[in-house]
Parts: structure tokens; C-alpha cells; sequence
């Protein structure tokens, strides 16, 4: 397991990806907890295919998070979706994408033994996914 906090003013995805690059991790969980200068966020609309940016140019907190690594063009990939809020207590989530610009995070990462998934373009969705439905550590 690794955990640690990220760099004050830092791109949340970019650090996570190097962390796992630099760590040599090509499979496992992500948690990140904490609060982001902004937020920048994704929807994937199924009818068009296409992702919706959602971007917040305010203050948020990280109420829950959800991620993975796998290997993307052979190299390690965080996929992470978050749930944040603003100063209302509003709570909004999403696809997380780069410029979510850290205030302060903690992260998580658990790294898992075994072949690790490779995401390529599944043709039901248009998604990049997993190519096999089951890896096993």
C-alpha cells in the first residue's frame, strides 16, 4: 500500500499518474480524500458518445472517491471518478479529469498482483475499457 498527499496547486490526475509510473504500478485501487482549488469533472453522454465536461472553477471538497490503474497504451492509467461539494453542500461527480487543481489531498493506492488490465476501445460503448472481462492476482 502507498499513501501520501499531493502537492499544494498540483494537477490531481497528473501527480496520481506519476505516482503510479514512478512506483512501477500497472494494476490496483485509488482512494483520494480532501478538498480541490477546482474541479473538473466528466459525464459520458451514452446517446452521443461523447464525454460532457463539467468544470467548477471554485473551491470543492472530495466526499467520496472511486479509482483504479490499469495499463493504457502500455502505460499506468488512474481512472477516477469523484462525488464533490461545494460551499452550498451541493454534490456533484463525475469522470475526473486533469485541472482538478489539489488545495489539499490524501491518497491511497493499493497495488494488485497479477496480470494487469489493459484498456482498449469496446465497440458496444466507445469507451476505452478493460479487454478481458476477468483478471485474477
Amino acid at each position: 500500500m502507498i499513501i501520501g498527499k499531493l502537492p499544494f496547486k498540483a494537477d490531481m490526475l497528473r501527480e496520481l499518474n506519476k505516482i503510479a509510473a514512478k512506483k512501477g504500478i500497472k494494476a490496483g485501487t485509488v482512494q483520494v480524500m480532501g478538498s480541490l482549488k477546482r474541479a473538473r469533472l466528466s459525464f459520458y453522454d451514452q446517446k452521443i458518445r461523447a464525454y460532457r465536461e463539467l468544470d467548477f472553477d471554485a473551491p470543492h471538497e472530495i466526499v467520496a472517491s472511486s479509482g483504479n490503474i490499469s495499463l493504457r497504451d502500455d502505460k499506468p492509467f488512474v481512472h477516477l471518478h469523484l462525488a464533490v461539494s461545494g460551499n452550498a453542500g451541493i454534490v456533484v461527480g463525475g469522470h475526473c479529469l486533469q485541472g482538478c487543481s489539489v488545495f489539499a489531498v490524501e491518497f491511497t493506492i493499493i497495488p494488485f498482483a497479477g496480470e494487469p488490465p489493459r484498456r482498449v476501445v469496446d465497440n458496444d460503448t466507445g469507451l476505452l475499457l478493460w479487454e478481458k472481462a476477468l483478471y485474477e492476482g
